[in-house]
């Protein structure tokens, strides 16, 4: 015969259960989150990278970006469709060494089950003639858009940092 305590504790223990599930597996910030971190693998450059490398990631990042996707970085012109986006990303030249990007202290607001406003610092650690690691740091803006089932980024800002007085 149970008792009363052990019933409520399997209740609560339950409860507990599904409640870290949702967290760990349908949170849509934790999807976001995730999804953020995969652009930023994309856009992460290993040193010594072929030509497959790069065509790779930029196929991968292909799949995170929308359609109409808006990137306005500094003073550079916005770039309005996601193939203008690729085209800029493959454009680049990575240092000798490559380079690592990395999205620190996101902070996501969830505007409605398919949108999201993403605030972070973007991080880019790349290596100097002598080996050592050298970051530079933006703040950026992202909006992202659940279409087809799938988080993808609609639109990304950065501004310059002011220069030091």
């Amino acid at each position: 015969m149970k008792t009363n305590g052990s019933l409520y504790v399997g209740v609560v223990f339950a409860a507990l259960v599904g409640y870290f599930s949702y967290q760990w597996w349908f949170n849509p910030t934790r999807v976001v989150k995730k999804r953020l971190g995969e652009v930023a693998e994309a856009l992460s450059v290993p040193a010594g990278d072929k030509d497959l490398g790069r065509v790779t990631r930029i196929a991968q990042l292909r799949h995170y970006l929308a359609d109409d996707i808006h990137v306005h970085v500094g003073a550079t012109p916005e770039l309005t469709s996601r193939d203008t986006v690729l085209g800029a990303v493959g454009a680049w030249t990575p240092p000798p060494g490559g380079w690592d990007v990395a999205f620190a202290d996101v902070q996501i607001v969830m505007e409605s089950p398919a949108t999201a406003h993403a605030f972070v610092s973007v991080e880019i650690t790349t290596r100097d003639p002598q080996g050592q690691p050298s970051m530079d740091s933006r703040d950026a803006s992202i909006n992202l858009a659940k279409r087809d089932g799938e988080w993808v980024i609609t639109q990304a800002e950065s501004k310059e940092l002011p220069g030091r007085p």
